[in-house]
């Protein structure tokens, strides 16, 4: 525990230099513009990407937490619901992981073009939403834009919102046969968690919590509502979690 706590300490501003640096960022804009991961690359053709984040593309930090989980613990057992599509990097190491077809969703209609070409390009099969999974009828609701278009969400509020419509999961054909969900939707993964009980058919959970959007006091519900529905924690990097139950 002290060994992971100074870990954190020392490796935590090294690692936000060079995933949010500007200098860095601009150069592979200019001259790279794209993503290259292993055998895998992504177009990076959105406007609003701020331009300190091409720094974390350049070294390779991009969604390290969850990557890291995904490789480890996604096989073929696995049948994905991703909410949060962003770039297609975390749909498609799911995919390449596990070579069935996923389910994505995405709130942010302006970044799904990019999206499902670097889907086709890595040779994915896949559908893309641009709804908000929910689990029963309720209000369609409205996701913030940000200057990062990675943080599309309900809980950070700005002048530029969308209303998106919901898609009850009853509604998708065959969707009792996907066991898995991979959440990174900036601070609404709790919406899922709290009601993980209407999700019988997920066995395998992967999260992301965003710390600067639900205080402990949630997280402290979110982790009871996971043990009260049989879940327990197989594998963590950091704020990103893998549970099976």
């Amino acid at each position: 525990m002290v060994f992971n706590t100074l870990t954190k300490i020392i490796l935590s501003p090294i690692y936000y230099l060079i995933h949010h640096n500007y200098f860095f960022g601009f150069i592979h804009k200019k001259f790279v513009n794209k993503f290259n991961y292993k055998d895998l690359s992504f177009e990076l053709n959105i406007e609003d990407i701020p331009i300190q984040n091409y720094s974390s593309y350049l070294f390779k930090t991009y969604e390290f937490n969850d990557r890291k989980l995904i490789e480890k613990n996604i096989t073929g057992k696995n049948k994905s619901i991703i909410l949060g599509g962003g770039l297609g990097f975390i749909p498609v190491l799911t995919y390449k992981k596990s070579y069935n077809e996923i389910l994505v969703f995405e709130v942010n209609n302006t970044i799904i073009p990019n999206l499902r070409r670097n889907l086709i390009n890595n040779k994915v099969k896949f559908k893309i939403f641009n709804k908000n999974l929910v689990y029963g009828k309720s209000k369609n609701k409205y996701f913030y834009f940000t200057k990062d278009f990675l943080s599309t969400s309900s809980k950070i509020k700005t002048n530029s919102k969308i209303l998106i419509k919901n898609l009850e999961k009853n509604k998708i054909k065959n969707f009792n046969n996907f066991n898995t969900l991979v959440i990174d939707i900036e601070g609404d993964e709790d919406y899922y968690i709290l009601n993980i009980n209407k999700f019988k058919n997920i066995k395998y959970l992967f999260f992301e919590l965003h710390h600067n959007l639900i205080d402990n006091k949630k997280i402290s519900k979110l982790m009871d509502s996971l043990s009260n529905n049989n879940f327990y924690l197989k594998d963590k990097c950091f704020n990103s979690y893998y549970f099976e139950r």
